[in-house]
């Protein structure tokens, strides 16, 4: 039966006309693919001399012991947003006299061979035998190997069974972020030091060899879980139903409703998102990017760089719209006639999502208000930022976007879709590098950076209080190409 299913995904694969159709950028990615496991091999064998001339003084082992727990971390982040669910390659066989467990086996296997589990391999393996094995014995070498490997493989199911209960309870992405943030913070400030439980974990293995089994286990765990949840939610009535009886109401954004229509066109842009895969991962992507200042602002060495924390509070305060943004009419490229013939006017449709996204920079500034905590200017820098994002740059966006913007088929998994993307994509910099220090740039060489921080705010608050002018010419643009915009969505 293996066999089989083994036939069919390979005859799915190379059958489908979407595979001759981007020949060129699959032989592309084929050959990503083998320059990037070349370069995980050559870094794996050459990792202890890379250790050794980055830190002359120091035990590679000790500190890639120290490592390990971050590149753990570093990997879950990856994984979550690029790491797919496969689950719907078993519904056609669902109708079929087939045994569900020889199929979920099958998918959770096939799912193991997975390019993040290759590339740990090839990276670590060459330093287990070169290193731990030669300094401290075969059997730590293979214990240390088993170990993290295990640990992939656990982070693997993980991910998969985190990724579909993420579908039924949004909320647990708010206690993903808070468990990591707190995890973070305590580390930043030497609360508590995750590189020394790491150190003390690794070293523990290395002791005893068999401890390198305990994350095997927890990956068979892990295994019979997402078997289990697979079981119990892959039965073709159960989806239609969960279709149908979605916890995503409209009474969840029932107060929108007292904007008026412009709050029910905001409701019908939250449902897309929460919705599907791509535009919900694109939103979750950007909340995990609020902790982009703490990559700066506790760094010493950038202390006197001001011009870099306006580029990190223009991306807090903006991340939303400079993410989501950037694809305006795309995520509703599949019912863009509908668009042009309901009963809202043009101006309404423009306007909801621009007040969507006023309310997104409003809350990514509140949340940015903790950074307060590395100073007085840092709020001011986020404020005057946020000022510029609502009032100049979310209009420059919103009109890059409208620039031949490209059909979304929100259906597609959400990693390595490359739908929607266009030239446009690649001028959205323009605001987030170089809008912002048109004024603030000269006067700071000029050495006046708090009043280019003020000047630059106050620019984007008379950009806000103009903002109705800057939405008339974003509708009458809409209104004159709509139709050329339309037959391009209808053409793809």
């Amino acid at each position: 039966m293996v066999g089989t299913f083994f036939s069919h995904s390979w005859k799915q694969q190379f059958r489908s006309p979407i595979w001759a159709k981007n020949l060129i950028a699959n032989l592309f990615l084929g050959f990503a693919a083998i320059v990037l496991v070349g370069y995980a091999l050559l870094l794996g064998i050459f990792l202890n001399e890379i250790i050794l001339q980055l830190v002359p003084e120091g035990n590679p082992l000790d500190i890639l012991n120290g490592l390990i727990i971050y590149y753990l971390a570093f990997e879950f982040f990856i994984r979550f947003f690029l790491q797919n669910v496969p689950v719907m390659s078993i519904q056609p066989y669902l109708h079929l006299p087939i045994k569900k467990a020889k199929m979920i086996n099958y998918m959770l296997g096939k799912s193991a061979i997975s390019p993040f589990n290759i590339i740990g391999i090839l990276f670590f393996s060459p330093f287990a035998f070169r290193v731990v094995a030669d300094s401290q014995g075969s059997a730590a070498g293979w214990g240390w190997l088993v170990f993290i490997v295990g640990l992939a493989l656990t982070l693997h199911y993980l991910v998969l069974l985190f990724k579909k209960k993420l579908n039924d309870q949004p909320n647990l992405m708010f206690a993903f972020v808070i468990i990591f943030g707190t995890l973070g913070g305590l580390d930043i400030y030497s609360i508590i030091s995750l590189s020394s439980a790491s150190s003390a974990m690794m070293d523990a293995v290395i002791a005893q060899p068999i401890f390198g089994l305990v994350p095997v286990v927890l990956a068979v765990l892990f295994y019979f879980l997402n078997f289990n949840y697979l079981v119990n939610n892959t039965y073709p009535e159960e989806i239609s139903t969960k279709k149908k009886t979605s916890n995503i109401t409209g009474g969840q954004f029932a107060f929108l409703k007292r904007f008026g229509h412009k709050g029910e066109l905001m409701a019908a842009e939250l449902k897309l998102i929460m919705r599907h895969k791509r535009p919900r991962t694109t939103v979750l992507l950007g909340a995990l990017l609020l902790l982009y200042g703490l990559f700066f602002y506790p760094n010493p060495a950038y202390q006197e760089m001001d011009f870099i924390f306006v580029f990190v509070g223009v991306f807090i305060t903006g991340i939303f719209f400079l993410n989501y943004g950037q694809f305006l009419l795309s995520w509703d490229s599949g019912f863009f006639d509908f668009v042009l013939t309901r009963k809202s006017t043009f101006r309404e449709y423009i306007e909801a999502k621009y007040l969507l996204f006023l309310s997104a920079s409003t809350i990514a500034f509140v949340l940015s208000l903790a950074y307060g905590y590395f100073g007085w200017k840092i709020v001011l820098i986020n404020l005057c930022a946020y000022l510029f994002n609502i009032g100049i740059n979310v209009f420059v966006v919103m009109r890059i976007a409208m620039f031949g913007p490209k059909k979304i088929d929100l259906n597609k998994r959400a990693a390595f879709n490359y739908e929607g993307v266009g030239a446009a994509q690649f001028l959205i910099i323009i605001p987030i590098m170089i809008l912002p220090y048109v004024i603030y740039a000269p006067l700071a060489i000029a050495g006046n950076d708090v009043l280019g921080i003020v000047l630059t705010g106050g620019a984007g608050l008379i950009g806000f209080l103009l903002r109705n002018k800057s939405i008339d010419g974003l509708t009458n643009y809409f209104i004159k190409n709509r139709h050329k915009i339309a037959a391009g969505f209808r053409a793809q």
